[in-house]
């Protein structure tokens, strides 16, 4: 029997497409999935309605320093933006704002280090309108729905998808079986394939819904539509900040030597001491730092789009990228140095993390990586069960930070109603309040549900507090986070990054 065949036999059964190494192709499989941390022991809730939005980081630009509480001092007014938020409050703990915090060396170091590049001419992108075709015709006997997801949700988005198409009141739409296959895709990647039209199939697209890490590249998808609406829903399913992940011998000389937090300023400034003959590592190892691909991974993006933020923003306050401010000399060699010193050889933010989560400290080059807080969550938690006595991953979040969404946009172009009706039904069971607590205890991610508490969260992230640096409360986890940026400006940002070739200049 071939594999089609056998899941319209056995709808129950998740079909699970992964894309390695550029080839997709299909994987029969039945999955099982394995609890990350011990399931609590928590009531669950009958049937609930969708569940609410907890956060809305979109807009927000607030120097969250100036929230955090001081020693023995009154209680500081929290900033009551967003409207919904988890609790903050002046005994809330938070990551601490260290003496030279207020230092900024980025265009310093471009100065000194006299860094230069061969310019690169920054081109906006010229993807041509497709008109927006829907619905088409279902005239299959199931109704597939396609998910385009990044790596980072596929454990949560593989078993859920697995319990739903097990659940006799959800796998059926108009007497056809539901068939939810997840596809396995860098998040910018699978937003070009969307934008360009190559996710067209005979008529068809082939995704029904594109599950990207943020929504930092919506704004490029859906202008290279026209005619109708592009997005049926557009929910966030799960939160996650970015952080710096440092194992702990080493963590402990940046703070002891830099007194900065961690962010793109400091990662420079310790590529600039080794360079200099300054070994950060005790051990005496070379500082490594690594981050994914920004053509391919939204982690990737968003390191960028923090790095311009970081180069431009002590001048400009609340910055927004521009298109001449990509044309910067000194900013294309900053971003040619960052390029030269790191790590970019993973496509996604998963690979970048395994190699961590399985050597440990010594046992792989890396002794900086920059994930989504989940993944720094299971490496804290796979090295404590292998080497509970070994180096432990410090979570540092970043000084300037940029919280991802996860959103859940069901595709309308190239698709059935049918399919776009039974997309929106598994969205609603992402969001009950048994599946963002699946979300939270196998794979870290933070709920967007208020059905889940704080108390609860807390119990499932307690551990990671005081051993590795983790922190509950989400408002105060960085100093400043980032506000959105064009969409158009972010792509002609990635484009510019690729071209850049080696930098000149003192030591290199």
């Amino acid at each position: 029997m071939n594999d089609d065949a056998d899941a319209q036999a056995h709808p129950e059964r998740a079909v699970i497409r992964e894309t390695r190494s550029g080839h997709r192709g299909t994987v029969l499989r039945k999955t099982r999935p394995r609890a990350l941390v011990a399931a609590l022991l928590l009531a669950v809730a009958c049937a609930a309605p969708a569940a609410e939005k907890l956060f809305d980081f979109g807009s927000l630009n607030v120097d969250l320093s100036k929230v955090q509480a001081k020693p023995d001092s009154a209680p500081v007014q929290i900033k009551a933006s967003p409207e919904q938020q988890l609790e903050s409050t002046p005994e809330s703990p938070a990551p601490q704002v260290l003496p030279k915090d207020a230092e900024a060396d980025i265009d310093k170091t471009v100065k000194q280090a006299q860094l230069k590049v061969a310019p690169v001419s920054v081109k906006p992108s010229t993807g041509g309108k497709q008109a927006v075709l829907y619905p088409v015709p279902e005239d299959r006997d199931l109704i597939e729905v396609k998910i385009a997801a990044g790596s980072e949700k596929r454990g949560w988005l593989e078993a859920a998808a697995e319990r739903f198409m097990a659940d006799p009141s959800l796998k059926t739409l108009d007497g056809k079986p539901i068939r939810l296959i997840i596809d396995k895709i860098g998040s910018i990647k699978s937003g070009a394939l969307i934008r360009d039209g190559k996710s067209m199939q005979n008529g068809r697209n082939e995704y029904q819904v594109w599950a990207p890490a943020s929504s930092i590249f919506r704004g490029v998808v859906e202008e290279a539509f026209s005619g109708g609406k592009l997005f049926e829903t557009d929910d966030s399913i799960a939160r996650s900040p970015m952080v710096f992940v440092t194992w702990g011998p080493v963590q402990q000389q940046i703070d002891a030597q830099l007194q900065k937090s961690m962010s793109f300023d400091t990662i420079t400034e310790l590529f600039t001491r080794e360079l200099n003959g300054e070994l950060i590592d005790p051990n005496g190892r070379t500082y490594q730092f690594g981050f994914t691909r920004p053509d391919s991974s939204n982690s990737g993006a968003v390191a960028l789009i923090t790095m311009a933020y970081e180069f431009f923003a002590p001048q400009r306050g609340r910055y927004k990228m521009r298109m001449e401010d990509l044309e910067d000399p000194a900013f294309q060699a900053y971003l040619a140095f960052m390029k030269y010193m790191s790590d970019q050889s993973k496509t996604s933010t998963g690979k970048l993390a395994e190699p961590l989560m399985q050597a440990g400290y010594g046992g792989q080059p890396l002794s900086t990586v920059y994930v989504y807080e989940n993944l720094a969550v299971k490496l804290a938690f796979i090295r404590d069960a292998n080497d509970p006595d070994g180096p432990k991953p410090v979570i540092r979040y970043p000084r300037y930070n940029l919280v991802s969404d996860h959103p859940y946009y069901v595709l309308r172009h190239g698709n059935s109603r049918e399919q776009v009706e039974a997309a929106k039904r598994f969205k609603d069971y992402l969001l009950t309040r048994d599946m963002q607590l699946m979300a939270l205890q196998r794979e870290g991610f933070r709920p967007v549900s208020t059905e889940i508490s704080n108390e609860e969260m807390n119990q499932v992230f307690g551990e990671f507090v005081d051993n590795n640096g983790l922190v509950p409360d989400l408002i105060k986890a960085s100093q400043v986070l980032v506000p959105q940026q064009n969409g158009a400006v972010i792509d002609a940002l990635i484009n510019t990054y690729t071209e850049l070739g080696d930098p000149q200049g003192n030591n290199l």
